[in-house]
């Protein structure tokens, strides 16, 4: 059995081993976001939430093409699954395919650190970990985040930009804005005033601007419809 289905698998366990009996009724989320490239579709990523008293599981895919001409420049193919006690990590299986070069990611809660598998080997982080997650506001609070395609844990800096009005799926909605900061990039995000997540701007390393542009699930349709 290879490395990644064995790291699914205690995942998967983990998160049964969570759930605490007589726990409250479990809930679910979804975000998903078409993705833009120099305001050029090129593919979408999703996020599927879902929480059971103070456990959360999180499975997220994105999937870009880039073409020119009808030529493919560029594909990116990511997966992960990540396993959360409140606002810490607990565990994270990703896999992801950058334009034919591979990444893997494992991460396991031993104690009091996160023991994390990655190309460069085995790393131990102490405390509370968080990855990448915009979908939780708590991230803003953070001074560094876990990277899940290249288990780097990155120092971040972040900044309010004050209040501002986003395009939502063909609606202007009232948003906080703000700013992560890293080595590599900056990382724009906006939130509504009850602090759900509705968009993402960053500046690729060729200097291209990625949007992520939410737009409504089969189940958010639903409910607006009344049904």
């Amino acid at each position: 059995m290879n490395t990644r289905v064995v790291g699914a698998i205690a995942l998967v366990s983990l998160f049964a081993a969570l759930i605490a009996p007589g726990s409250a009724a479990a809930s679910s989320r979804e975000w998903r976001f078409e993705v833009y490239l120099d305001d050029k579709p090129i593919g979408y990523h999703s996020f599927q939430l879902s929480s059971e008293a103070q456990t959360r599981r999180l499975r997220s895919e994105a999937r870009f093409r880039v073409k020119v001409l009808g030529l493919t420049l560029y594909t990116y193919v990511h997966q992960s699954l990540e396993l959360w006690k409140a606002d810490c990590l607990q565990g994270v299986d990703a896999s992801t395919d950058d334009n034919g070069t591979d990444f893997r990611v494992h991460g396991e809660r031993r104690g009091e650190q996160l023991l994390l598998e990655n190309q460069s080997g085995e790393t131990r982080i102490p405390g509370c970990v968080m990855t990448f997650a915009y979908w939780n506001p708590a991230i803003l609070a953070q001074q560094r985040l876990l990277n899940v395609q290249t288990g780097e844990y990155v120092p971040v800096s972040v900044e309010q930009l004050g209040q501002s009005t986003l395009k939502v799926d063909g609606r202007a909605v009232p948003a906080m804005h703000y700013r992560i900061a890293t080595d590599e990039n900056d990382i724009e995000l906006w939130y509504s005033t009850d602090h759900d997540w509705l968009g993402l701007r960053s500046t690729t390393r060729g200097g291209r601007q990625l949007d992520y542009r939410r737009v409504a699930t089969a189940a958010q349709a639903g409910s607006a419809n009344g049904e």
